[in-house]
């Protein structure tokens, strides 16, 4: 089969010269290799580079709200930059594949630090059927096929629901936020994820309460222990290497197993 893929990449590489192709940032022919982003774009990106530390800044959104064993964001989101275009194109613009490559550049970072030790299964936060519909895809869930690549688990659709659309929370106060997202999820399948130790993943995380009231019905299930990815990690929030006393230490409880 060498030579159909020597055919497919002389394909790919004619359809370049007819309608080359653009990095979706600074609008720069792309080079061969390169995917959505040019290289100085990629280089230029607001990563976090927490590598899922424990006591990550993301972590400690969840102390005192839901008992988690990991959490991880992979950029820095910041309004009105150059990385909410990246943002924006994944969720609105019809950009499906944007996800899966992400989702698959945010995996193999972590790739061997240890984060994926343990997990069962990726569930990525649910849209309503009416935003579903309307998009195409599920960005969140363009994110998890993206990381299922790399790390080979298990992406489950079918366990939670969205059941109300709720309104958009970008210009709303946490507390507003938090009211916000009451109720809006519902455990389909307890049976599926009982014992299960979960990934959910979406592409923005704020104030954490869409995470959160997914997280707690999630955890509805028998025995559920869950762990937290997202692409991006907006507003300002304190990190340290104190371990909160209501949060499960997973990586003590694994280790004397």
């Amino acid at each position: 089969m060498k030579w159909y893929a020597s055919f497919l990449r002389l394909l790919s590489e004619a359809a370049d010269i007819v309608v080359p192709r653009r990095c979706a940032l600074c609008g720069k022919r792309l080079k061969a290799g390169e995917e959505f982003l040019c290289l100085s774009c990629l280089t230029e990106l607001p990563f976090t580079r927490y590598f899922g530390r424990e006591g990550n800044a993301v972590e400690r959104i969840f102390w005192g709200r839901i008992p988690i064993c990991r959490a991880n964001s992979y950029l820095h989101y910041f309004p009105e930059s150059m990385v909410s275009r990246l943002f924006l194109a994944l969720k609105y613009g019809n950009r499906p594949h944007y996800g899966c490559t992400l989702g698959a550049m945010m995996a193999a970072e972590l790739r061997d630090t240890g984060f994926f030790d343990g997990i069962d299964a990726i569930v990525p936060i649910p849209l309503a059927r009416k935003r579903l519909k309307q998009r195409g895809y599920n960005q969140s869930e363009m994110l998890a096929q993206g990381v299922a690549k790399v790390t080979h688990l298990p992406v489950l659709t079918d366990v939670v629901a969205r059941v109300v659309a709720n309104p958009t929370q970008t210009h709303l106060t946490r507390a507003e936020r938090q009211e916000n997202v009451q109720n809006v999820f519902t455990l389909l399948r307890p049976a599926d994820v009982a014992g299960k130790h979960l990934l959910l993943v979406d592409d923005i995380l704020t104030t954490g309460s869409t995470m959160t009231a997914c997280a707690e019905e999630v955890a509805k299930g028998d025995d559920v222990k869950i762990s937290v990815l997202t692409l991006g990690l907006a507003g300002r929030h304190g990190a340290g290497p104190e371990r909160h006393p209501e949060t499960i230490n997973f990586r003590i409880e694994t280790s004397e197993q």
